[in-house]
Parts: C-alpha cells; structure tokens; sequence
C-alpha cells in the first residue's frame, strides 16, 4: 500500500494578503525601530491565549500581529514577554487586557 504524501508548504501558505488593521512580525520589528509604534496590547482572546496589538502612529485603531496562517496567537503568557524582551521595544507602553 503506498502513502500519499502531503504538501504541507502550500497547506501553511496564507493566499489573501493580511487585512489593513493586520500586520507582521518584520513590519512590526520595522515600526519599532523607526520608533512608530505607539503602544503594544496584549490582548487574552480566551483562556491562555494571547494576541499582540500594536498602535502605530499613523493608523487608526489597532493592527493586529499576524503570522503566515492568520493572527499570531500565544499560547503562553511567559513566551510573548521572552518575544518582547528580544525585541527593540525601547520605551514603548506594553499594556495587557485580560478577559473578564
């Protein structure tokens, strides 16, 4: 009996761009160190799990951090600050949102 094999390369390959109010991970990292970002939010979306918003200056509302699959999601609160520690973030205001 043979085994298919899966391309798994295309499975994980997001087809749409991100939304206006997403953005990545290097955009991100680009805004910080232009020092354009205003405030980061992380946000419980549930129970331990968390999502990085970040406030950029020169856009309305929030930008949610997204990944190739969609929105980057952390599943520990410990990882995201080691993420943030690693990260220029400077003086930037780090806010946290948990859920009721």
């Amino acid at each position: 009996m043979a085994t298919t094999r899966r391309d798994t390369s295309a499975e994980t390959k997001r087809t749409t761009p991100p939304l206006p109010d997403e953005l990545t991970a290097m955009e991100l990292l680009e805004f910080l160190r232009r020092r354009e970002v205003n405030e980061l939010i992380v946000v419980e979306t549930e129970p331990h799990r968390y999502q990085l918003q970040a406030r950029i200056t020169w856009r309305a509302g929030r930008s949610t951090v997204s990944g190739t699959r969609g929105p980057r999601t952390y599943r520990n609160l410990n990882t995201l600050v080691t993420y943030l520690k690693t990260q220029d973030i400077g003086s930037t205001l780090v806010r946290l949102e948990l859920l009721a």
